[in-house]
């Protein structure tokens, strides 16, 4: 268990440097004009999961994401959902059933194949 604990910590802190918000400022005359990322969440739900897990999109990653997959620790992907509707809010991957327990990650990528957002899952029964 510590060492699973250790590897979630260590992702964390990871994806914590990799998907910070990014500010930038560009001095125009008089004016600072400061341009910033939008708020780009996605919430995973319930945490431990059992056999199914729903995902929430906020609105600006709603416009931008084309698919959410499940991955395991190292990288291979297990599942995907691909968002066909933008206004889609929720997203539930019903068959967690096969897959054993352990940590996950949620991973939210545009139609170039780009990770916007990911999120870590803990699967338990």
């Amino acid at each position: 268990m510590k060492i699973i604990y250790k590897l979630s910590l260590l992702l964390s802190m990871i994806l914590l440097a990799g998907l910070s918000s990014v500010s930038v400022s560009a001095q125009q005359g008089p004016e600072k004009t400061i341009l910033t990322t939008q708020d780009r969440t996605l919430t995973v739900y319930p945490i431990p999961a059992n056999s199914r897990v729903n995902i929430r999109l906020s609105a600006a990653l709603r416009q931008v994401v084309d698919k959410v997959e499940i991955v395991n620790l190292i990288g291979r992907k297990l599942t995907e959902q691909v968002i066909i509707d933008k206004n889609t809010t929720e997203i539930t991957f019903n068959d967690l059933g096969d897959f054993p327990e352990g940590i996950y990650m949620v991973i939210a990528r545009d139609n170039a194949g780009k990770i916007i957002q990911s999120s870590k899952m803990v699967i338990n029964r």
